[in-house]
């Protein structure tokens, strides 16, 4: 009796309260056959365990009383791993507390609110996890999350870790029967979204250009969004009537960007960019978008990226560029410690349309250090500054809607708040926006100055810890692998440890000379040490590479004085051609290189991407070699190879060919990189038949205290191209006897 009984619970058991049942399920096919049955009420539970390669298709129908909720046996231990996808197509559907990770989705979005032409209405996800669920290369792109249909919500969900192109969380239009779909994307947790190095790493995107003009009603309120650095976008809103609220920003390279649609509405959120470069705060577009009540912490963004950014727009605009600002409302915001907000962002020959009939009132300026309040770029004869105050430390010839008072600063924990010590305003709101107000706003715009609610900003930010999945998963590994250090007197023994298992290695070259006979494959993070003595590297065969990094891996180099002459490779390093999603990272440090003749030192090959790239204290000498090789992304998509590429307090001396070919094409505004630093080097007699160092789109440089003798005497240098906006800086460099600087209009020569 007793087996019989586990017997059915074990085989889609059911269990029976009044006409709803709850279902038992164990694999795919029980799966597929409680979805096939399923009534109003009824609760399929889904068994502990790991669910491979699995497509969840949800069709069913419950009602608005009694919703059909399929979920995990215990939260987060139904783990879907592999090749694998949810699809809900149904109404009135919950999705409760399933954790995919260690996989991807094999077409289209890993959830979608559709399926085969069906749309999902009144459905729920709450308490799951998307992490790391990539599409293996970086630039195959994809969604995490596509809402379609009406009145869906996804609640109390963590997204974690997403490396590949294409927005996190799409709200999709396409036609009626997803417009005006009043979706609630709510109490959740974003985290971790590092840069792309191109377009489309957006946390969130409402609508599409081509779309634009149609009402969403999406509400997107109470998130915490946590270092998502994707790209210029953390939210990006391209429909009407849309509501951010109540979300906390913290230190996110980007900003809520009103970028298509009218009358949207962003209201009491934090931007907590606590000093992090490039964290930003809203950048206003189109007609009749509002920004009240929000409080700025340390937003140090520039640019597209400010605190504040109120765009130009372009004549006749296209719905793809940028339509005019039209009837903005900026009010009772605070910014503490922030970089200066723009008015006329972007302006140039075809964003000429300054902003039109913008009110910015009862704002705060408070601001510990002397700076501009504002960068104006356009006319602002019709932007209404009224009831403003700012500290007295900032720089401003205008008084205009402007008063510098005493600020009083008021403290949670470590966290400044500034308050004015005055609650009354003169400034007086136009008709238009009394009539609205009620209806856009949780808390009408008041007459204090500022956003006073101290009380209220605490509890966000004491809160946000709270969004998100608040469950343990016992499939949630520390994925820190400790390394194994490891004396390889020859070229054999570094072969053996790298094909050997999983471990991280630190290998010690204990040998005189190292002969190859193929390329050392980098599949795991991995150091290379010398002792301070010559090493001979050699091979009797040519090699594609001598390294070759896959992604997710770091090499380093230390300590190394290599003669190169009898290597015979294309590359010293190359990375692979495979484009995984996820980045690597090189660093060399206090090496020689002498006599290479390998055509290239490091070529970063189409499609691959580093988060870093670090090359210090080290010497290059004799080299017959372009050494620093970053110019395949021809595609001109805006695509690059590195991140943040650092040449610092190294020498270069007699070598032929290419220092540095660092490529960005394209018009696209979306990212920060790539960043170059190019510091306290000293380069002598080095040549090249073109320039010797070739900059090409890099977003920002700085060139400092560097010292070039006898480079290209009657060629070029250093050449600087741009197709979009860019900053460098260049400040004590000395040139002898060396070739021209060809420099544009965004090189800045600093004193």
């Amino acid at each position: 009796m007793k087996k019989i009984m586990i017997l059915l619970f074990c085989s889609c058991a059911l269990v029976t309260t009044g006409e709803a049942k709850t279902i038992f399920v164990k694999n795919e096919a029980e799966l597929k056959q409680a979805n096939k049955n399923a009534l109003p009420g009824d609760i399929i539970i889904l068994q502990n365990g790991v669910w491979q390669n699995i497509k969840i298709q949800l069709s069913c129908s419950g009602t608005a009383t009694e919703p059909i909720i399929f979920k995990a046996e215990k939260k987060g231990q139904v783990i879907i791993k592999g090749k694998s996808s949810l699809r809900i197509s149904g109404n009135y559907i919950t999705v409760d507390g399933f954790f995919f990770t260690e996989g991807n989705a094999a077409n289209g979005s890993v959830w979608e609110f559709t399926e085969k032409g069906t749309v999902a209405n009144n459905c729920r996800i709450t308490n799951c996890l998307i992490d790391g669920f990539n599409n293996f290369k970086r630039l195959d792109e994809n969604y995490w999350v596509a809402l379609h249909g009406k009145n869906n919500r996804i609640d109390h969900c963590s997204f974690l870790n997403k490396t590949n192109l294409g927005v996190l969380m799409a709200v999709i239009l396409e036609d009626d029967r997803s417009r005006m779909n009043d979706h609630s994307i709510d109490s959740n947790y974003f985290g971790i979204r590092k840069p792309l190095g191109s377009n489309g790493g957006e946390i969130i995107r409402v609508g599409v250009s081509q779309h634009c003009t149609f009402y969403s009603n999406t509400v997107i309120k109470n998130n915490l969004f946590e270092y998502c650095d994707g790209e210029t976008e953390i939210i990006s809103i391209k429909s009407c009537g849309n509501i951010v609220r109540g979300n906390v920003f913290k230190e996110c390279q980007g900003a809520v960007v009103l970028r298509h649609g009218n009358n949207n509405t962003v209201e009491g959120n934090l931007f907590w960019g606590n000093g992090k470069q490039g964290s930003g705060g809203v950048r206003i577009i189109n007609e009749g978008n509002w920004v009240v009540h929000n409080f700025f912490y340390s937003c140090k963004g520039e640019g597209f990226r400010s605190p504040l950014a109120i765009m130009n727009g372009v004549f006749n605009s296209p719905p793809n560029r940028y339509l005019p600002v039209r009837d903005a409302v900026i009010a009772n915001n605070s910014f503490y410690n922030c970089t200066p907000f723009s008015v006329g962002e972007g302006a140039d020959v075809e964003r000429a349309v300054p902003p039109i009939n913008v009110y910015l009132f009862n704002n705060i300026f408070y601001n510990d250090e002397a700076m501009p309040l504002y960068y104006s770029f356009s006319n602002t004869d019709s932007i209404y500054f009224s009831g403003n105050i700012i500290s007295k430390q900032y720089r401003t010839t205008s008084s205009k809607g402007f008063k510098k008072a005493n600020i009083r600063l008021q403290k949670w924990d470590a966290t400044t708040f500034p308050v004015h010590a005055s609650t009354n305003s003169t400034a007086i709101l136009p008709a238009l926006i009394q009539q609205q107000e009620n209806k856009r706003l949780l808390k009408p715009i008041s007459n204090n100055i500022g956003s006073t609610d101290l009380s209220y900003f605490k509890w966000m930010y004491t809160n946000a810890k709270k969004m998100g999945v608040q469950w343990k998963s016992a499939a949630v590994k520390d994925k820190t692998v400790a390394a194994v250090a490891v004396s390889c007197k020859d070229a054999a023994a570094v072969y053996n440890y790298l094909a050997k298992d999983k471990s991280n290695y630190n290998i010690q070259l204990t040998g005189l000379v190292y002969e190859f006979d193929k390329p050392i494959v980098i599949n795991k993070n991995t150091s290379i040490q010398g002792q301070n003595a010559p090493i001979i590297f050699k091979s009797n065969t040519s090699l594609p590479s001598l390294f070759k990094v896959t992604g997710n891996n770091e090499l380093k180099l230390y300590k190394l004085i290599i003669n190169g002459k009898s290597l015979l490779a294309t590359a010293f390093i190359a990375t692979d051609t495979i484009s995984n999603c996820i980045h690597y990272a090189l660093q060399i440090n206090n090496c020689i290189f002498k006599n290479l003749q390998t055509p290239v030192f490091l070529h970063a090959l189409k499609t691959s991407f580093a988060d870093e790239i670090s090359i210090t204290n080290s010497t290059f000498v004799s080299c017959n070699s372009n050494l620093f090789s970053l110019k395949d992304e021809t595609d001109n998509k805006g695509y690059y190879n590195v991140e943040n590429m650092g040449i610092a307090n190294c020498r270069f001396e007699n070598n032929k060919g290419l220092l540095l070919n660092l490529y960005r094409g394209g018009t696209d505004e979306s990212t920060m990189g790539p960043t170059l630093y190019f510091t306290n080097n000293n380069i002598n007699n080095c040549n090249n038949n073109e320039a010797l160092i070739k900059l090409f789109g890099v977003q920002n440089s700085l060139l400092q205290n560097n010292l070039f003798n006898s480079c290209n005497p009657n060629n070029t240098v250093l050449v600087y191209e741009d197709n979009v906006r860019a900053e460098h800086e260049q400040k004590n460099n000395r040139f002898t006897n060396s070739g021209k600087v060809l420099e544009n209009k965004f090189v800045i020569n600093l004193k």
